[in-house]
């Protein structure tokens, strides 16, 4: 523990040490030099050497500053960086102005620094550090301070442009003045770098090797969401085998693992502390997105905080009837759709081809009647090669599609749910109580134990008096943000099919100050245009998955 600790400080020591270092040498080499020490400097030191080592010193201490914050950071490039200044700085103190006392100090902090490699264990590159406000003020503070502590020095030396010429062992205003120029270039060269250099580089996207693996891997999976992963709006990562993976998106410095990781549970144990510690390498910050209860151990030792979000309401399947009087509304809605001739089916990928375009403008009508758009990272998206890859449950009035639900298969059969549910403006009101109840009802003959509804966002959080923030602004939303979404009529609508509520959660790293900008990452990843696998590369489950029979309304 104690070493980890140590381990931990260090950087910061050494980021405080020579972002100081840098300060005091940009003084040194803006102040005039020792008198006691000039008659040594003049007869030991070439004045073209002293003229130089100013200028090459006030660029220095300028990169000394901008290389402290990679050692705090713990960049390993920060490492080597830093070594190189200190030991020029030194180089250059004793060829300025002979000031032994600076060269030692800066040889000591570099022979210091040198044993402590492996606390820089931070992959990256200094010029792709995320923008920060703190060490930008700091900096830019500093150097303001220095150049008002020259200015103050020599405010009683009269300014005359013959001062940018002049060369001399006195001439110390001089090259105060020029100092300061390299200074500026410095700075500037640092921010067109910046402004204009190659972006951070993003972990890589799945190619078209993942998604031939994926597709063995998912067929086989007993976590639905594992669907998910073909949209190709996450990343991937691979247990060494290939028969495990965690999918998770990346929004700046935030990955956000979308559900659960899918394969054994050693190997997802083992790939959720890899993943740790490549966003540690990266200085990014990692979460997982709707994880269940079961999974609640691994995100502690993880260093993870679980906040509940919502409850996934789960039926189960075996057990559900229509009998009783919570029955008759939905026994209701049976006979009325019985009477207009609805008729349910579940349509196999390798035959939704013919039935593509008519359920291309039932998706069409009803995102143009809600006003929505696409959805992707933990929703799908209605997109001809992502539709191919499972059933499609549809329901027909009069032979015409109405409404339609693309299914997530699982081959243990514990757990049935579905991605898109979308109707035609133009059905009869009810039109998904009876899909649902037919979806309920096929996943019960189908051998499945349970069948989801899905996420009711918010469901199941109350606002105690001892409660942390969390739940009290998440009661508040719940209250008074039916205005813009229907959190309370969401949860009641499902409440009608007798479901059991499991919680989800959002286990992010650190408190409700985290949990706001992994929200919003998670709002920025499902607002991106998912991003599907090109024609040809489609029906990754109509090879594997046995023709689904079709399923008269009269069969229920």
């Amino acid at each position: 523990m104690l070493f980890d600790s140590a381990t931990r400080l260090i950087p910061q020591i050494f980021g405080v040490v020579m972002f100081a270092a840098g300060a005091l040498l940009l003084i040194s080499v803006l102040t005039p030099i020792d008198p006691a020490a000039l008659p040594y400097v003049k007869k030991w030191l070439p004045l073209g050497l002293v003229e130089f080592s100013h200028a090459i010193g006030a660029a220095i201490g300028v990169l000394m500053l901008f290389t402290a914050r990679g050692l705090w950071e713990r960049i390993d490039t920060a490492w080597y960086m830093a070594l190189f200044l200190l030991c020029l700085g030194a180089v250059v103190s004793v060829t300025r102005e002979l000031a032994l006392t600076n060269a030692v100090l800066l040889t000591i902090c570099a022979l210091l620094l040198i044993p402590c490699k492996d606390a820089f264990n931070r992959r990256s590159h200094l010029m792709s550090l995320s923008v920060n406000w703190v060490w930008i003020g700091l900096s830019l503070g500093t150097l303001a301070g220095v150049v008002w502590v020259g200015f103050y020095i020599y405010q009683h030396v009269p300014y005359a442009r013959s001062m940018w010429v002049n060369f001399s062992y006195h001439a110390s205003a001089a090259r105060f003045l020029r100092a300061l120029v390299v200074m500026g270039v410095t700075v500037t060269i640092l921010i067109l770098y910046r402004l204009f250099g190659i972006a951070r580089q993003l972990p890589p996207e799945p190619d078209e090797a993942d998604m031939e693996r994926l597709k063995q891997v998912v067929a086989d999976a007993s976590n639905p969401q594992a669907w998910l992963a073909f949209l190709r709006d996450k990343h991937i990562l691979w247990n060494d085998a290939q028969s495990a993976f965690i999918m998770y998106g990346v929004s700046g410095n935030q990955w956000v693992v979308m559900g659960e990781p899918v394969g054994a549970k050693a190997e997802t144990e083992a790939l959720c502390w890899r993943l740790k510690e490549m966003a540690s390498l990266s200085n990014a910050r990692l979460s997982f997105y709707q994880v269940s209860p079961r999974l609640l151990p691994l995100m502690i030792d993880l260093g993870l905080v679980p906040y509940k979000i919502g409850e996934e309401a789960v039926v189960n399947v075996q057990g559900f009837d229509l009998a009783g009087k919570k029955g008759y509304g939905l026994r209701q809605v049976v006979r009325r759709f019985e009477a207009a001739a609805a008729r349910f089916e579940v349509i196999a990928p390798e035959d939704l081809a013919a039935h593509m375009a008519r359920l291309r403008e039932v998706s069409d009508a009803w995102l143009k009647a809600k006003s929505g758009k696409e959805k992707g990272y933990s929703l799908g998206s209605f997109q001809d090669d992502y539709m191919r890859l499972t059933p499609v449950a549809v329901l027909r009035i009069e032979g015409r599609i109405m409404a339609f639900a693309n299914l997530w298969p699982t081959s243990d059969r514990t757990l049935l749910t579905l991605d898109l549910m979308r109707y035609d403006p133009a059905s009869p009101p009810g039109v998904m109580d009876y899909l649902f109840l037919q979806l309920i009802f096929y996943a019960r003959d189908s051998g499945y134990q349970h069948f989801s509804l899905g996420l009711a966002p918010l469901a199941g959080l109350q606002a105690r008096p001892l409660s942390s923030a969390w739940p009290k602004l998440a009661a508040l939303i719940w209250e008074i943000g039916g205005e813009f979404y229907n959190f309370e009529g969401l949860r009641a609508y499902k409440e009608k099919f007798r479901p059991d509520w499991e919680p989800r959660y959002f286990a992010v790293p650190g408190l409700e100050t985290a949990l706001v900008p992994a929200l919003m990452a998670v709002a920025a990843l499902g607002g991106k245009a998912p991003k599907i696998a090109p024609s040809g590369a489609q029906a990754a489950y109509a090879t594997e998955t046995p023709r689904a029979k079709a399923m008269p309304a009269g069969d229920t």
